[in-house]
């Protein structure tokens, strides 16, 4: 006769309620309804609020429908009314130490101690100046001297890379050099192209000493919030480049420096895009063939759905699989 553990039981109730991730909270009703599976988030929220909601059978968190053009703030709570997701604009400290959001509803009523920024909305073409309107300087790499930001775009400068990186990033330390010394060749010819580093790191000396190798300005630590959250980039290094209007040149900087090298740069410096990779050639940022171990995968990708995050290169794929493949088709530039 089989015995059920804990074990089993454990993994069981995992597959019913769909559990992604630990830890997570699932709170249900005394007839077993399910009332929320985002009870961790709702007591980080404001606990006593969201344990006298379940008692009462409801969810503390709650939601709309998004009407057209409005943005969905995916894991972003409204701190007075509870909304979550948020939708439409959002407003939030970006201070370090604090996590306060707000809707637009809820912002004429703020109390907050400090000052609120809306946020930018993702893949929305902004002009340069406001995307930098949180910034208040840039630092230069030499020196502490501080620059006025309008400097980076001023002068025919044709495009400006975004560049997200951090010290304590094994590959970062990879690919900065690489593009250090793209960036001088190119700046010895034309001055159409610039680029600007946004941190990662952890702290301030970590930040110092990484941007030291840099031959370009920074955003100061803890000032980039609002650029992280616009450019949503999924790993580091990122290299995201947008023309002197704001247009997306590219949301794969990385992969084009990798593959074209100085033409790359020479083609943003004269504020154009670079041609659409062949699926051969395509690069696949922060995917790894789970078969040979190519990191990027470079060419045609194939997931493992039954695996989950198992991906194979063409080589591989060839080899076969114990469960069916799927081909990833090639994303654009807008899909990145």
């Amino acid at each position: 006769m089989s015995t059920i553990t804990d074990r089993d039981r454990s993994i069981e109730l995992g597959k019913n309620f769909n559990i992604e991730g630990i830890p997570t909270l699932v709170v249900l009703s005394p007839t077993c309804e399910k009332i929320t599976s985002d009870g961790v988030e709702e007591v980080h929220a404001a606990s006593n609020k969201a344990l006298e909601a379940w008692s009462q059978g409801k969810r503390l968190f709650w939601s709309r429908e998004a009407r057209e053009g409005e943005f969905v703030w995916k894991d972003v709570t409204c701190n007075l009314c509870y909304m979550n997701p948020l939708i439409g604009s959002h407003h939030g400290c970006t201070q370090k130490r604090c996590r306060f959001d707000l809707c637009e509803t809820c912002l004429p009523n703020n109390k907050h101690e400090h000052s609120l920024v809306e946020y930018l909305i993702p893949k929305k073409t902004y002009p340069l100046e406001k995307l930098f309107k949180s910034v208040p300087y840039l630092l230069n790499p030499n020196s502490d001297e501080k620059i006025e930001t309008k400097t980076l775009w001023e002068n025919d400068v044709k495009s400006v890379g975004f560049y997200f990186s951090a010290h304590w990033c094994p590959p970062c330390r990879g690919f900065t050099p690489i593009l250090a010394e793209l960036y001088k060749e190119i700046q010895a010819t034309s001055h159409g192209f610039r680029i600007v580093f946004i941190s990662c790191d952890r702290d301030e000396e970590s930040f110092k000493n990484y941007h030291s190798e840099m031959p370009w300005p920074a955003v100061p630590l803890h000032a980039g919030d609002l650029l992280k959250s616009y450019f949503q980039f999924s790993g580091i290094p990122s290299l995201f480049i947008l023309s002197s209007d704001g247009t997306v040149l590219s949301s794969r900087g990385r992969s084009d420096v990798s593959s074209k090298g100085i033409e790359a740069l020479k083609t943003w410096a004269r504020g154009e895009k670079l041609p659409s990779p062949s699926p051969d050639e395509y690069q696949w940022s922060h995917v790894l063939c789970d078969g040979c171990n190519m990191s990027p995968l470079i060419g045609q990708r194939y997931c493992c759905l039954t695996c989950g995050n198992y991906d194979l290169c063409s080589a591989c794929e060839k080899k076969g699989h114990e469960h069916p493949l799927e081909r990833v088709p090639q994303p654009n530039d807008d899909d990145d």
